[in-house]
C-alpha cells in the first residue's frame, strides 16, 4: 500500500479544546455549570453550530429551550466559546514533517463558521495544508457519510486506499473505514505518530 494522503480532524487533534477550564472561568455555581454544559455542549444542538444552517439566534433559542432559567449564562458561554480553543505547538511542525516526506495533508472538521473566524490564530497551520473541508461549508457533519464524500469529490486525488483519517472520535473513524479509508483514533500525538508510521 502506498500512503499518499493524511487527513486530520482539527478539534482536540490539532488544537486544544478545553471546555472544562473554559466553563470554570465563569465562576458559576455547580448547579448552573451543570445546566449550561448539558444544554450547550452535551445537548443535541451543538451539532447545528457545526452544520452551519441555523442562525445564531436559532441556536441560542435551541440551547435555551433545554434550560430556560439559564438563558443569560448560556448566551455568555456560547458567545465566547472561542476562548476554549487554543493552538498546539506541535501542529505546524507535524504537518511540515509529513509534507517533507511527500505526503499531502488535508483537514476534515466539524467546525462552525463564526468559531473559525474567532480562532484564526489557533488555526495557524491551515496555510500549510493542501486543502480541506469544514462542516459549515458542506452543511454536513461527521460521522455522516456525505461530508467525507464531499471532501473526496473536491479533492479527487484523495483515493480512500491511499489515505488515512486521524480523528479523536471513534464513530468518525468508523465511518471513514466504511468508506475505505484507513483510520486512526487519536489519543495523543505520540500514539498517533506511532500508528501512522506503521501505515507509511
Amino acid at each position: 500500500m502506498k500512503l499518499s494522503n493524511v487527513i486530520f480532524d482539527i478539534g482536540c487533534v490539532l488544537v486544544s479544546c478545553d471546555w472544562t477550564s473554559y466553563l470554570h472561568s465563569f465562576g458559576f455555581d455547580r448547579e448552573t455549570e451543570a445546566a449550561v454544559v448539558k444544554a450547550v455542549f452535551w445537548g443535541p444542538y451543538w451539532k447545528e453550530v457545526d452544520r452551519g444552517v441555523w442562525s445564531d439566534d436559532q441556536i441560542l433559542e435551541a440551547f435555551t429551550s433545554l434550560a430556560p432559567a439559564y438563558r443569560h449564562e448560556i448566551k455568555q458561554v456560547y458567545t465566547h466559546a472561542d476562548r476554549s480553543i487554543t493552538g498546539l505547538s506541535y501542529a505546524r511542525p507535524w504537518i511540515q514533517e509529513l509534507k517533507s516526506r511527500g505526503l499531502r495533508v488535508y483537514y476534515l472538521s466539524n467546525y462552525g463558521e463564526e468559531l473559525r473566524r474567532r480562532t484564526a490564530d489557533a488555526l495557524n497551520f491551515l496555510d500549510l495544508m493542501d486543502g480541506g473541508l469544514f462542516s459549515y461549508e458542506a452543511k454536513e457533519i461527521k460521522p455522516e457519510k456525505p461530508i467525507y464524500l464531499e471532501l473526496m469529490r473536491r479533492y479527487p486525488e484523495i483515493l480512500p486506499e491511499e489515505s488515512v483519517f486521524i480523528d479523536d472520535s471513534e464513530p468518525n473513524i468508523i465511518t471513514a473505514r466504511e468508506l475505505g479509508l484507513h483510520g486512526i483514533v487519536f489519543q495523543n500525538q505520540a500514539q498517533a505518530i506511532s500508528e501512522l508510521e506503521k501505515l507509511i
